[in-house]
């Protein structure tokens, strides 16, 4: 039981609400829960984006439509963060090598795909803003982003430290 409230808090704070995330089998049962939550999230994040750059009219006319698609492709890799997440809750109790395994190569794998949108969009982020509200921009994104790595550590518990016979329910499936 405990696994499924771990991953439903940790689901809340994931990443974009634009599209379904792939979970785990196991939460099936979430997902609706799980999407109403993102939904809360992503409203809330834009909220304060919107706050934090004080657009002028010019500005946020042009913004807003990058910003839109840039959630969007963030999506991605945050459907795979709460596969990652889910996959590990449905484990936790039954941790193999070959889970944890895949569990890291997936949860960099999330990293990456982050990574390389963020450097995909500064382009287009300063053909519609100035250079310090670029900035202001992305420091408001890695201090939101902070926010709820810091709520996802304190949720989730470490990997057991001795493995089990075989997993109860395989990543990826």
């Amino acid at each position: 039981m405990r696994p499924k409230l771990i991953a439903l808090a940790i689901v809340a704070l994931s990443l974009p609400a634009l599209a379904p995330a792939q979970v785990n089998p196991t939460f099936s049962d979430l997902t609706e829960a799980t999407e109403q939550a993102r939904s809360l999230v992503q409203t809330e994040r834009k909220m304060i984006v919107s706050q934090a750059l004080d657009l002028t009219p010019t500005e946020s006319q042009a913004f807003w439509p990058v910003y839109d698609k840039y959630m969007s492709e963030l999506k991605e890799a945050g459907n795979l963060r709460v596969k990652v997440i889910t996959d590990y809750a449905a484990n936790y109790d039954h941790m193999t090598d070959e889970v944890a395994r895949q569990l890291i190569k997936d949860g960099l794998k999330f990293q990456e795909k982050t990574l390389k949108i963020r450097q995909s969009f500064l382009g287009k982020f300063r053909k519609v803003l100035p250079e310090i509200k670029v900035a202001r921009f992305y420091q408001v994104e890695n201090k939101l982003d902070a926010i709820s790595s810091f709520a996802l550590a304190r949720q989730i518990p470490l990997v057991p430290q001795t493995p089990a016979s075989a997993p109860i329910s395989q990543p990826g499936g």
